[in-house]
């Protein structure tokens, strides 16, 4: 069995809101598993976004481990909040970043 992702460099770095409700996510990749050994089973990333009470409204997958930075357009009026998780090639998600939220006028 494979050890547990790391999540103690996986943070947002940013979450950029554009006037056309466009959100950019940016985080900085893991390098080491919980054991501190080098991270050689992350296969990418699920980006959670969500409004209201903790429920989930969008789960974006994405697929390259070098990606850092995602683009979500077209936002309506509200409150997001988002996370992300690593996935390692078993696809076993790790627990969640820290959170960011931003509100779309």
């Amino acid at each position: 069995m494979l050890p547990a992702l790391l999540l103690g460099y996986l943070a947002f770095d940013k979450l950029v809101l554009t006037p056309d409700g466009s959100t950019e996510l940016s985080w900085t990749a893991p390098t080491e598993d919980e054991n501190s050994n080098p991270l050689d089973d992350l296969a990418g990333y699920n980006v959670h976004c969500w409004s209201g009470a903790s429920q989930y409204t969008n789960t974006i997958h994405v697929e390259d481990p070098a990606t850092t930075r995602y683009v979500i357009d077209g936002l309506a009026p509200g409150t997001y909040l988002c996370a992300v998780a690593a996935i390692d090639v078993d696809g076993r998600e790790s627990a969640l970043s820290n959170m960011v939220a931003k509100t779309v006028p």
